[in-house]
């Protein structure tokens, strides 16, 4: 039962239908340490995990912060930058159901983002 919670955990903070995946020319530090996911877990997650799944964030852009500080560092966060910050507020029964569901395969977008969708894409052929 704890695997399978901390490997739950693990994947909603990281994992979402729009959290982009990056080739290395797109990748910065700063892109990456963002690209995890805050999440409301209830008091009890919240008290029993330190509040590591609703500010997670924070931990990915310093591991230093004490989780006593982490709820401050979180509000400091997000006000300084707000088109970085992501947050779910999508209960965690519904968002587990639809990462499971449509965080299927990976493929590039327009943009030359690697990004989630629910299946594998048809292989498109040259034709002559």
């Amino acid at each position: 039962m704890t695997n399978a919670w901390l490997v739950l955990y693990t994947w909603l903070q990281h994992t979402d239908v729009d959290v982009p995946h990056m080739d290395a020319d797109q990748w910065t530090w700063q892109k990456g340490a963002f690209m995890t996911i805050d999440r409301p877990y209830g008091a009890l997650c919240d008290f029993l995990h330190h509040s590591i799944g609703s500010t997670h964030v924070a931990h990915h852009l310093s591991h230093q912060i004490p989780h006593y500080h982490a709820r401050e560092a979180t509000d400091a966060i997000k006000a300084a930058f707000p088109e970085l910050y992501l947050y779910d507020p999508t209960p965690i029964w519904k968002a587990t159901l639809r990462v499971a569901a449509k965080c299927i395969a990976v493929s590039k977008d327009k943009h030359g983002l690697y990004v989630f969708h629910p299946q594998t894409p048809a292989v498109q052929t040259a034709t002559a």
